[in-house]
């Protein structure tokens, strides 16, 4: 799907993404791609995706205009979960699939194998089963974290109406090595809701079918759901979690409630905030990828992390302090605070 927000005049100067496998010793390949200089550029994004997506979801997020000025300043690391990536062949029948903590617990060898070294901390940008996964890095590694950007995270287990839409959707795909509708249904609701048969969201459905049916491995990704379902609950590390996090939903997600749990659980309000963009359903990068973009390098620069960018549109937009949530384009500024 084409995206007006590409700015296609600029794009000489995002790297392209180079892919890197990494061979780890439990789990096989993971499939990375790195765009731009993890040695010599300042700051280390590391990204992960959530289900039904894989990086080229990132990519696309960074290759929008209002990205660009954070793009040249930042190396971007896109760890595909295992399976995930385009065109992926059938893991084994004998393959076991890592659990989320064991996909966390991954992350610190993969890096170092992309010549990031072990000392260095990054940047955690997830989304969905992504952002699940690097919160428990997080967690497990404080060291290695500089901050956190987490969208529709999830921190504690399947409810019993997700987790059988979920078993369902991963038996099929798992057993029947195709996509079908029952599942699609499923990854549409899990990223836009119950929004989808709305007329403004034609193309955006679209592009997730033709991704679905055309570039991912259905066997895979029901593994990968099925790790997903089987997520264990968190939230109790949550209370002596004090590293920088920006929390991000929609408002219309299905999963605005537990993101706001989730930032209500937080200890300090100090260093963390909270963006629920108005009117967007659970995939902010293609609803409104601006406000992402420009929340999201407002948020590194109030936690002293990146220095003033200039954002284009900055100037038109809403900027102001806020205690709680913000909504629509109030910006992440906890400097504020």
């Amino acid at each position: 799907m084409a995206d007006s927000n590409i700015d296609t005049a600029s794009m000489a100067s995002i790297p392209e993404p180079v892919e890197k496998r990494v061979r780890s010793e439990h789990f096989g390949d993971f499939y990375c791609y790195v765009q731009g200089d993890p040695v010599h550029q300042k700051h280390v994004v590391v990204t992960f995706h959530d289900i039904g997506l894989n990086h080229t979801s990132w990519v696309k997020f960074i290759s929008t205009k209002a990205m660009a000025p954070m793009v040249g300043k930042v190396c971007f690391i896109h760890i595909n979960a295992p399976g995930q990536q385009d065109n992926a062949e059938d893991l084994p029948d004998t393959y076991r699939y890592p659990k989320m903590q064991e996909l966390a617990e991954e992350i610190p060898g993969i890096l170092k194998e992309l010549g990031v070294p072990e000392n260095r901390e990054v940047i955690g940008l997830g989304e969905g089963a992504g952002s699940n996964v690097l919160l428990r890095l997080a967690m497990k590694f404080p060291k290695r974290i500089l901050a956190l950007c987490l969208l529709e995270c999830t921190t504690t287990s399947a409810g019993f109406s997700e987790w059988g839409s979920e078993k369902v959707a991963s038996w099929q795909l798992k057993h029947g090595h195709k996509m079908t509708a029952n599942a699609e249904k499923y990854i549409l609701w899990h990223h836009l809701g119950r929004r989808t048969h709305s007329t403004e969201y034609v193309d955006i459905v679209k592009q997730y079918h033709e991704n679905l049916y055309k570039m991912m491995n259905a066997h895979n990704l029901g593994l990968f759901i099925d790790a997903f379902c089987n997520r264990t609950n968190i939230n109790n590390h949550l209370k002596d979690f004090s590293l920088p996090v920006f929390l991000v939903t929609g408002s219309k997600s299905p999963h605005v409630h537990e993101v706001e749990k989730i930032y209500e659980m937080l200890p300090s309000k100090k260093n963390s905030q909270i963006l629920i963009a108005k009117d967007v359903g659970g995939d902010i990068k293609e609803e409104n990828s601006n406000s992402l973009a420009e929340s999201l390098q407002l948020f590194l620069q109030g936690v002293g992390i990146i220095g003033s960018v200039g954002i284009p549109g900055l100037h038109q937009m809403s900027v102001k302090p806020r205690s709680g949530s913000m909504t629509d384009y109030d910006k992440a500024n906890p400097s504020n605070k």
